[in-house]
């Protein structure tokens, strides 16, 4: 049994590291990094029990819970259709003729999307059929397109009010949607859709050569929805406007009443009912819609409800406290702005896995120090969504070979050198904040 306070607490932490580096899936991760730390922490098998029923009612869990809301939100959008026709909406009001045209109005779709529906890979799975024939026939190439997919695709998730990284910055430091954007979502959005669309612009004539769209692709350029009769276009331009005016209609109420994170799941799922039945989907029919939705995420459930007894654990040994007293000295040197710029390194670096069990590690590590310090809210939320989220842009980890596969691209050469491009800015913003706090 480990005293505290010690180091030796974090060997549950790096054993998790290393497991989800060498590919792991994630919740055979966390199970075995728990019982690592289960046993260093002296933990009998109750009381892991019980720190596991703990769990289900902590706020990590409750993230988990919203992102398999928002996954049947999802759903209930591709099958009413209202998801593809706001899609169609951009992309053709833009007029998509030229590369640079297709290269905005993807990146607008992809973003727009995401932040609606509060899922990278869900989002762009419901775009990726409908802009890849109208991007492949103005030349755009594969590889373009995934960086889009990601980059661009990314911000939605930063911006979205009621998003899993949102709700959790929001969770953890207290802060309003508005002081979000401002602290950190809007600044680091404008410095990915800068870097997305200059790196797509540089990529674009040597990937069209050797990463094109084919034939297919450009030969499925058409109106999907010639194959529905009138009344069924009517009811998906319903179900679409349903979803837009009570999704905003949620959002603004929630803002009033200042519901923050604990409001997000009734606006995800009062959004889903009205857009199912305005789309004429039958209320049984739509709650196995919302579950079908979901299912696919109750992995990452299941991980939030275990991360919680894993960093209790931790905490017994004291790791987090350890680390405060090792790295004083820097604090010391460097003052409140060392604290900021070694805390979204290490956060970009060295803490994989679900971004939003990285805030929350992230916080538990150096959250109560930056309090100590001063540092005020609208500053630490900066470094916790990018040490949290630019990690995906660093390593290639789901999110990227994700967005690769739903661009139906192979170059992941074109996806490193991208994610280390975006991650250079992000961090430099983070010094920057930090020496002019």
């Amino acid at each position: 049994m480990v005293e505290a306070p010690s180091l030796l607490g974090l060997i549950p932490l790096i054993v998790f590291i290393v497991l989800v580096f060498k590919g792991w899936n994630p919740v055979g991760a966390i199970i075995t990094s728990l019982i690592v730390g289960a046993i260093m922490a002296g933990v009998p098998p109750r009381g892991v029990a019980e720190s596991i029923q703990e769990g289900m009612g902590s706020f990590i869990a409750y993230v988990g819970l919203i992102i398999m809301a928002g996954g049947g939100l999802g759903k209930v959008a591709e099958r009413t259709g209202a998801a593809r026709n706001i899609v169609h909406f951009v992309m053709y009001r833009i007029g998509v003729d030229t590369p640079t045209k297709a290269i905005m109005g993807t990146m607008i779709a992809s973003a727009l999307l995401v932040a609606m529906l509060g899922t990278l890979a869900g989002a762009n799975a419901v775009i990726a059929p409908v802009v890849i024939p109208i991007v492949a026939a103005t030349g755009v190439s594969s590889s373009v397109v995934a960086v889009i997919f990601q980059g661009a695709g990314a911000t939605g998730l930063f911006l979205g009010p009621f998003t899993p990284p949102m709700v959790t910055l929001m969770g953890l430091t207290g802060l309003t949607w508005p002081q979000v954007l401002l602290g950190a979502s809007i600044p680091i959005s404008i410095i990915l859709w800068i870097v997305t669309y200059l790196y797509c612009r540089r990529i674009l004539p040597a990937s069209a050569e050797t990463h094109p769209y084919s034939r297919e692709d450009m030969a499925a350029l058409r109106e999907d929805d010639t194959e529905l009769d009138e009344r069924q276009k009517q009811i998906g331009v319903q179900a679409t406007a349903a979803f837009l005016l009570s999704l905003t209609g949620f959002i603004i109420y929630g803002i009033i009443i200042e519901g923050g994170a604990t409001f997000a799941i009734f606006v995800i799922l009062a959004t889903a009912i009205v857009t199912g039945l305005v789309g004429r989907i039958h209320p049984s029919k739509l709650a196995e819609t919302i579950i079908d939705g979901a299912k696919p995420l109750t992995w990452l459930f299941i991980q939030f409800v275990l991360f919680a007894p894993f960093l209790e654990f931790i905490e017994r040994m004291g790791a987090f406290e350890a680390v405060k007293t090792a790295l004083m000295p820097l604090v010391d040197l460097g003052g409140r702005a060392a604290l900021l710029i070694v805390g979204a390194v290490i956060g970009v670096a060295g803490v994989p896995g679900a971004a939003v069990a990285q805030k929350v590690v992230l916080d538990e590590m150096f959250g109560p120090l930056a309090v100590e310090m001063g540092i005020p809210m609208t500053a630490w939320v900066l470094v916790l969504l990018v040490g949290s989220q630019i990690t995906s842009f660093l390593y290639p980890t789901g999110d990227t070979l994700g967005a690769m596969g739903l661009a139906r691209s192979d170059d992941l050469k074109n996806m490193i050198i991208f994610g280390v491009v975006a991650t250079i800015p992000a961090l430099l913003w983070v010094a920057a904040r930090a020496i002019f706090l």
